[in-house]
This record gives structure tokens, sequence and C-alpha cells, in this order.
């Protein structure tokens, strides 16, 4: 992996990382509070989570093939 890659693959984990710290908070206070807005919210950063995991997988691994 050259260097273009792994900053690629670093800037791809910070905001992964960032994802699922987002949703975790959410969900906590979900659980805390019962507000179903932090429901939607963190079920919405999970979908967010999954889907910059595929797009990364699929489309930027792809491209450096």
């Amino acid at each position: 992996m050259d260097e273009r890659g792994k900053q690629g693959l670093k800037i791809f984990l910070q905001f992964w990382l960032l994802i699922a710290l987002l949703a975790a908070f959410n969900i906590y206070n979900y659980i805390r509070s019962g507000s179903g807005m932090f429901l939607i919210v963190g079920i919405v950063c999970i979908a967010v989570f999954i889907g910059w995991a595929l797009f990364y997988a699929l489309y930027v691994r792809k491209g450096e093939q």
C-alpha cells in the first residue's frame, strides 16, 4: 500500500470511528432518557456506519485495484 492508500485508510477509519461514537452516544441517550428522537438518530447513524464501510469496500478499494 502506497502513502496515498495509507492516508485514505486513515481518513476512512477516523470518520468510521466518529460515526460509531455518534451512534453509541445516541443509543446511550435513548436508553437513559427514552426519547424517540435519540433512537431514530441512532438508527440513522448505524445505517451510515454500515454504508460508509460498504462505500469504502466496494468503491474506494475497488478503484485502487
